[in-house]
């Protein structure tokens, strides 16, 4: 009998070296998966007769499998680890019940966050190229990119396997374990700012920064309020298959919706920011009513080690690829 309890003793929660050490392998895995698919690339293109490795690393069949395979790492990381440390799968608290106008306000929220903060994005990227940053588009020569989808059967493509799907595992380890994880050991808007950075990190690019940040931070603090991780999943989706639907618009009709670079255009886009936030904070405090849907025992232990060396690790790695960048454009 007692061996039996002890065999199903798993705990229902993460704690902060949980939360350290998932962020540090979601840091490990893009790089090595980029590494062994690099090597594919110089293969192919050895074997194939291409002229150079962009030709195939732009091609579709090419961007699905390594998207894929991406995302497929991060689930087999939420699932092994779990089970090595006998985590309960369900401590992610992915809860569809949630009260149906809750789901409109996180529908809206979607909406409201990509409009709200995308133009501020657009001010930061031009302060970028004012200081000299090599700034990553879509190549406009490799219409077959899941980033750049010109033909409707790669719009829909797109929006499974870069919309839907990292909706769905990235929201697994940054706000299933990451965030729940530094819940234990910080309140909660420091746990929700603090995991934010590090979904922000994990992007590994100064121009990919503030966008996550700022989308994150939202994210985590609808999965504070509503006790579900269905909503973040939700939100990313909205933001996720947004983009991908203005890109393929842009594409295919004359549609946009960029604004002038003017002095008027950038108080506008400050403004809408303040107005998105101020959306949220409203909603926090007379629908959310600035309530947690449940509360969390805080650990008594000392702050885990791997939070540190985590986010040292990512600072360091994106310091890197940051005099890469400037050096190599």
């Amino acid at each position: 009998m007692d061996k039996k309890t002890t065999t199903f003793d798993k705990r229902n929660f993460y704690n902060d070296k949980d939360s350290g050490m998932v962020f540090l392998f979601s840091l490990i895995l893009p790089i090595l998966l980029s590494l062994v698919f690099s090597l594919i690339a110089n293969v192919i293109v050895a074997a194939g007769g291409y002229e150079d490795s962009s030709e195939v690393t732009n091609s579709i069949w090419f961007t699905t499998v390594l998207s894929v395979v991406s995302a497929i790492s991060y689930v087999v990381l939420y699932l092994v680890y779990n089970k090595i440390n006998k985590i309960e799968y369900n401590a992610i608290k992915l809860k569809f019940k949630m009260k149906w106008h809750t789901y409109l306000i996180v529908v809206a929220i979607g909406v409201i966050a990509l409009f709200g903060i995308q133009y501020f994005i657009g001010g930061v990227d031009d302060l970028l190229k004012l200081i000299g940053f090599p700034l990553q588009e879509a190549s406009p020569d490799s219409p077959e990119s899941l980033a750049n989808p010109q033909s409707f059967g790669i719009f829909v493509l797109a929006v499974f396997i870069t919309g839907l799907i990292p909706a769905i595992t990235e929201e697994l380890l940054f706000r299933g374990i990451i965030l729940n994880g530094l819940r234990t050991r910080f309140n909660d808007y420091s746990a929700i700012f603090l995991s934010a950075f590090m979904f922000a990190l994990m992007h590994q690019s100064l121009q990919q920064l503030v966008y996550p940040f700022l989308l994150g931070s939202i994210m985590a603090w609808l999965v504070v309020r509503t006790g579900s991780l269905v909503s973040s999943m939700i939100v990313h989706f909205i933001n996720n298959f947004l983009v991908i639907l203005f890109t393929y618009l842009s594409n295919t009709t004359s549609f946009s919706l960029n604004m002038p670079n003017t002095w008027w255009s950038y108080l506008i886009t400050i403004l809408l920011l303040a107005v998105t936030f101020g959306i949220m904070y409203l909603i926090d405090r007379y629908y959310f009513k600035h309530k947690s849907a449940e509360m969390v025992e805080k650990s008594s232990t000392k702050t885990s080690v791997y939070i540190y060396v985590s986010i040292a690790i990512a600072l360091v790695l994106l310091l890197f690829i940051t005099i890469f960048n400037f050096v190599s454009a």
